[in-house]
């Protein structure tokens, strides 16, 4: 069985169509856990409609904690041999579970399998397929951060239960950056296996967490020296490069998200210092 975990915080606009696109899968053995954090608006009586109509959803409420934080009940309450991650506004496609599942029944040296996703607009509607994921150096390549490796982590990873149990879990001090440090840990231990398909829908929505730079930048400099504590970079240089890439993407959220030139040039120098060959990225 597949346990499916989504956690839930004010999400009453979209919730609906979440839960019927796990109703449409093509593969039917699994558990739908549904884990509110606090929610202030209609969610939970939309929700407790559902568990009405169909013994395989459960829904649990807890005080406003954080999305890491319902995420690791939600998985601490699996009875599944595998775990599935689905975000509240987000869509799967039908044969999204089935897919996933042939990989880890099939594959035995795979602990955790992933797909390619369709960029969505607020209705759910395709504007596009996003950046391809890949399974090639997977830990290296979600360090270096030079491109997209694991499409939206959190609607997107199933893996081995056991993978939890251990130890394997969602650091509850992060939000932006809790599913990148998720999957590190992941790819850390374990091999993963990309699905070359879109198997699922990422709804872009002008009120994104990723929107606030003062969280992402605080998350991801976390994300990163918790890396480095746990010696995962392969050498210096290597860790020099990637907290590089890592200065540069949060210059440019503050030189233009942000329109704070003034900080973005303080990540601009810190990218120089830890890497001086990365000035090319200025010449260009």
């Amino acid at each position: 069985m597949i346990s499916i975990i989504i956690p839930v915080y004010n999400a009453e606009k979209y919730i609906s169509e979440t839960i019927n696109s796990v109703f449409s899968q093509t593969y039917r053995n699994w558990e739908l856990i549904i884990i509110d954090d606090g929610s202030a608006d209609n969610s939970a009586n939309i929700i407790k409609q559902f568990c009405k109509d169909n013994d395989k959803v459960r829904y649990y409420y807890q005080e406003n904690s954080g999305v890491s934080v319902a995420r690791n009940n939600g998985m601490n309450k699996a009875k599944g041999k595998y775990i599935a991650l689905l975000d509240a506004d987000d869509v799967w496609e039908k044969d999204n579970l089935r897919l996933k599942n042939d990989v880890l029944e099939t594959k035995n040296d795979v602990s955790w399998v992933f797909s390619n996703m369709y960029n969505a607009n607020e209705t759910a509607e395709i504007v596009s397929e996003a950046s391809k994921g890949t399974d090639k150096n997977i830990l290296e390549s979600i360090l270096l951060w030079k491109r997209e490796v694991i499409p939206g982590p959190c609607s997107n990873i199933i893996f081995k239960k056991k993978c939890f149990e251990d130890g394997i879990s969602f650091d509850k001090e992060l939000s932006t950056a809790a599913d990148q440090y998720f999957t590190i840990q992941l790819a850390s231990r374990y091999k993963g296996h990309h699905i070359n398909e879109p198997l699922w829908r990422y709804r872009i929505l002008s009120n994104s967490m990723s929107k606030n730079i003062s969280v992402m930048e605080k998350d991801h400099i976390r994300v990163y020296n918790k890396a480095a504590n746990k010696k995962l970079f392969k050498n210096f240089w290597f860790k020099q490069q990637c907290f590089s890439n890592l200065y540069w993407i949060l210059a440019g959220s503050w030189w233009k998200d942000g329109n704070n030139k003034l900080r973005g040039m303080r990540f601009i120098i810190l990218a120089l210092i830890n890497n001086p060959i990365s000035i090319i990225r200025l010449i260009k």
